[in-house]
This record gives structure tokens, C-alpha cells and sequence, in this order.
């Protein structure tokens, strides 16, 4: 690890100024790529330009809807993801915040294969209330970021937040009514009638806080795959579109559609390597740069806590690997962290651990500093 760090240290040096365990998610998926077909047969079309898409450079996925998440989202939790000390001045970090979740701790299921039942309405709105809390989630990261400022450093671009739409799971006949009307999620107009409704109440919610440092930039389709819901995701894409707001997959490796997701109406996608998590080559790395570059997609940094005390070689394989292919100048990156890991790296001891929270701060600080990078179109 040490040989791998030195190398990824002296190639940072000329760096220009300028998702997710499945083994939990998904326990049927191995990181293979499924010959399930998406949309449409044959080689897939490049996709089409969109003249709506993220201005987020580094987005952070936060898991916190869940009443069975240790980790506690206050102001002081969020500090290591909003700004990093340099000597007496300070950095910003990640520009973008994507908060989802995949149940909600008590056996209920935001997206197909998390729990034995699926969310109803009730579940969604006990998850958006979690999110607008006082004094925890989204106001608790305005609060972070507003410490910072106190402290002397201008933030010239508001923090902006993503936000998951739960998948609206088919068995869920009697989800909630809408309107006077009762959900039933074998029909496809249902289940995009509760989406809509998610995105409204979402909206107008972050509207009514009125935070000082944050913007909501859109909505990510939590399932990571289309084989649940392809036959609705557009309306839902085209209903956020509307609202010039973003709307954001991450899918896992060579999911369908992945590589022709302009029919499902997706402003934004980055690919999941999934190398982190499954016995696959160091090769999968390469290929992923590929896929995405071929496609005009973003790609995802995916770690864990596996990479506390001394363990995180595999992390540093992506960011070589990235680094070679120049990703850092050419996508936007997301970053699936577990549920902390970034925090626990910036609060240890271990010289390791440092040490790579140190090559991770560099790289997106670096990244935020660049004036009108060319993957951003805004």
C-alpha cells in the first residue's frame, strides 16, 4: 500500500488546477455485468446532449432516513465532508450532498430487496421529515457550512442537495392516498402519481426552510436498476425536468440502460465499477474509464469502512486509476462512502488512515478550485 501511495502522491503532484455493498443491496448480484436487455436491441445509440444536467463536481452520498443508522447527521459530523483546514485559511469539499436511503429500519423497503415489506406513504414521510429536522441532515449541513464562512472563508457556490426517491415497490397495492384516491402500485399511473407526490412535498419543504447555503438541485431514482420500474421512470424524469430541477441514477456495473438511459429521461448518470466490493480484476477499473468515456457518463468512487486501519489498497487502485485516465479533469464523480467513512478516516489516529483521508481531501479540494471545468455544462 505504501508503494501505491507514493505513486498516487507524485502523480497528484502534476494533477493540473483545474454506491454501494451490493452483497447488502442486492444479494442475487456478484458485480458481473447481467445480459438482461435494456431499451431497445442491438449496439446501443451514443446518448443525445441534454441542456439540463448537475453543475456538482463531487457529490456525497448520506445515508440518514433509516431509524437503524448509527451515525447521527449534526453540524459537527459534517465538517470533514464541507471543508478541509489549510494552514490558517480553510478549503471547501464536496459541493454536492445526495441524501438517500434504502429502508427504514423497521421492515420496510425503499427500493426492491432491503426489507420484507415495502414503504408505504407513511414510511416516506417519516424519511422526509428525518431529512428536514431540526438541527440534523440538510439544516444541520447549511449550519456546517455557515460555521465556515464565520470563520473568514467566502464560499462563491451554494452547496447543492440531491435527493432519492424511494422506487415505488409493485406489491404495495395499498400505499397511501393521494387526492382522496388510494394508491395501488400494480399500476404504473399510481406509482407515478406517489412520485410526483414525493417530489412536491420534498420541494416545497426545502423551500420553507429557507436555507442561507444550499440549493436543491434534484432527485436521484433510488433503484439501481430498470428491471422494477423501466415503465415509469420517464414520466417521473420528465415531471422533475420540468421544475428545471436534475434527475440522477447511479446504476451499478453495465446495469441496463446504463449505456442508453436518455429514454428514461436521467439528466446525470455515473457508473458504478463495483471493483471495491467483488473478487473481479484490477482491470474492471480500466474498463469502467472506458464505458464512461465511450457513453458520456460520470463514474462513482465506491469505499467502506473495510479501508480503516491500513486496509484501504483496493481505494487507492481507483484513484490511480482514475488519475491515469485523467477523470479528475473529464467527469463528475460521486463518492459512495458506507455511511461514514469519511468522517471516521478524518477522525483516526491511525497514520493510515491519514494518509488516505489526506490524498482524498486533495483531490476534491483540487477539483472544487478549477474555474469552468469542461465536464460542466451549466
Amino acid at each position: 500500500m505504501k508503494k501505491a501511495f507514493l505513486i498516487l502522491t507524485t502523480l497528484l503532484i502534476s494533477f493540473s488546477t483545474m454506491s454501494c455493498n451490493k452483497n447488502y443491496m442486492y444479494p442475487d448480484y456478484d458485480g458481473t455485468e447481467k445480459e438482461t436487455p435494456g431499451p431497445g436491441t442491438g449496439e446501443p445509440e451514443l446518448p443525445v446532449e441534454t441542456t439540463l444536467t448537475t453543475s456538482i463536481r463531487d457529490l456525497v452520498l448520506i445515508y440518514g432516513g433509516g431509524s437503524d443508522r448509527a451515525q447521527t447527521w449534526n453540524k459537527d459530523a459534517f465538517y470533514p465532508y464541507v471543508a478541509a483546514a489549510n494552514n490558517t485559511a480553510y478549503d471547501w469539499m464536496f459541493d454536492g450532498f445526495l441524501f438517500l436511503e434504502l429502508n427504514d429500519g423497521k421492515g420496510h423497503a425503499f427500493t426492491t430487496g432491503h426489507a420484507p415489506d415495502p414503504a408505504l406513504k407513511v414510511h416516506w414521510q417519516e424519511m422526509i421529515d428525518k431529512y428536514f429536522a431540526e438541527n440534523l441532515s440538510i439544516g444541520a449541513l447549511d449550519q456546517c457550512v455557515d460555521g465556515v464562512i464565520q470563520k473568514g472563508t467566502t464560499l462563491s457556490r451554494k452547496r447543492r442537495i440531491s435527493i432519492g426517491i424511494p422506487e415505488p415497490i409493485k406489491t404495495a397495492t395499498a400505499w397511501g392516498e393521494v387526492n382522496g384516491k388510494m394508491l395501488d402500485f400494480s399500476k404504473d399511473e399510481d406509482r407515478i402519481t406517489a412520485c410526483k407526490w414525493f417530489v412536491d412535498e420534498v420541494s416545497k419543504k426545502f423551500q420553507e426552510r429557507k436555507y442561507n447555503h444550499l440549493e436543491l438541485d434534484g432527485f436521484y431514482w433510488i433503484a439501481e436498476e430498470v428491471e422494477n420500474t423501466g415503465t415509469m421512470i420517464a414520466a417521473i424524469g420528465d415531471y422533475v425536468q420540468k421544475k428545471t430541477l436534475t434527475f440522477v441514477w447511479i446504476p451499478w456495473w453495465k446495469s441496463p440502460g446504463y449505456n442508453n438511459y436518455k429514454p428514461y429521461k436521467f439528466t446525470d448518470v455515473y457508473l458504478q465499477p463495483n471493483y471495491f466490493f467483488y473478487d473481479v480484476p484490477y482491470s474492471r477499473l480500466q474498463d469502467a474509464c472506458d464505458e464512461a468515456k465511450k457513453f458520456k457518463i460520470n463514474l462513482e468512487i465506491e469505499f467502506s469502512e473495510e479501508v480503516l486501519g491500513g486496509r484501504g489498497q483496493k481505494l487507492y487502485d481507483y484513484l490511480e486509476v482514475f488519475e491515469k485516465n485523467d477523470v479528475y479533469n473529464t467527469m463528475k464523480l460521486a463518492y459512495y462512502q458506507s455511511e461514514n467513512t469519511i468522517l471516521r478516516l478524518y477522525q483516526s489516529t491511525n497514520t493510515a488512515d491519514q494518509e488516505l483521508y489526506k490524498l482524498l481531501k486533495d483531490i476534491v479540494t483540487k477539483r472544487q478550485k478549477v474555474e469552468n471545468p469542461p465536464y460542466l455544462k451549466n
